[in-house]
């Protein structure tokens, strides 16, 4: 097989770990993916640490082959940074993905885009408004990024399913896992309706608790803003948020019901520091007015 950029970058992946920002590093050392390979498994060692050594032992490039021959069976497709098709906004942030899977088409991140997220276990208060303001953005032509997980997440991804609008689904597993069980199906629906499944994990990693705050910097990375619906105080969309905060995006969240309820608990102090109340659509809206829409 001929080898290309996908091959270079999936094996600094396997090597360096995938979301480690050493790999652009070791690209900026070398000068190319396919410079570094060929410069490490020539011997030169002086980037890597004892887990690369472990690593750089147990992946050949046969094995990276293999990958990339599943991937081709099963319809994932490749992206790796500075091709053409590389989400613009998400290439800016400190550590993009050197490569991600996805299925669909990208070029519906070309569009305004915004991160919605929140708590798994919604209230019927947030999914009512949640699911309401979905179904409106996306009818502007919109593209709503969520995190495929149960509550705010899976009320993002149907809202704009039922509204036969796109919509990008970051997973926190492989493509190819069941994660949330049973999601497969809206994951499919999603492609068929033009959206993005996307993840820089390998197809056939499992979830784990180490793969959240990586996927989370994708999330805040690929929009100009992300709205916080429902958060407690150690949820995991707040990490969100305040990736967005670093990459200096727009942040908003809906103000709580009850602000001494420790669900709502996570997005008072976003609030009390200067991000925008949301209400309704229009309260985003207000923010892109005259620039992107």
């Amino acid at each position: 097989m001929e080898l290309n950029r996908y091959h270079y970058c999936l094996w600094l992946t396997y090597v360096y770990g995938i979301a480690n920002p050493k790999i652009h590093k070791v690209i900026e050392k070398y000068g190319s993916p396919e410079d570094a390979y060929r410069a490490v498994t020539e011997g030169d060692h002086s980037t890597l640490d004892k887990t690369d050594l472990t690593r750089l032992n147990d992946t050949s490039m046969d094995k990276i082959c293999r990958l990339t021959d599943y991937c081709e069976k099963k319809n994932i497709s490749l992206c790796a940074l500075g091709e053409k098709k590389y989400p613009k906004l998400l290439k800016e942030i400190y550590d993009p993905p050197v490569i991600f899977y996805y299925r669909g088409d990208l070029s519906c991140l070309d569009v305004l885009s915004l991160t919605f997220v929140g708590s798994r276990n919604i209230t019927p208060y947030i999914k009512k408004l949640c699911y309401k303001m979905s179904h409106d953005l996306s009818s502007m032509g919109i593209t709503l990024v969520s995190g495929m997980a149960h509550g705010v997440d899976a009320c993002v991804h149907v809202a704009c399913v039922d509204n036969e609008k796109k919509t990008v689904a970051v997973l926190a597993c492989g493509i190819d896992q069941d994660y949330p069980a049973g999601s497969l199906t809206l994951r499919r629906q999603i492609v068929e309706l033009g959206g993005v499944c996307m993840t820089e994990l390998h197809p056939n990693l499992g979830p784990s608790a180490d793969y959240f705050n990586p996927r989370n910097r994708i999330m805040a990375g690929l929009t100009r803003g992300t709205t916080v619906f429902q958060a407690s105080g150690q949820s995991g969309s707040l990490v969100t948020a305040s990736y967005a905060l670093d990459e200096n995006r727009d942040v908003f969240c809906v103000p709580p019901p009850d602000i001494s309820s420790p669900d709502y608990a996570g997005v008072i102090g976003f609030l009390r520091d200067g991000a925008v109340p949301v209400f309704n659509h229009d309260d985003i809206l207000n923010e892109y007015r005259g620039l992107y829409i």
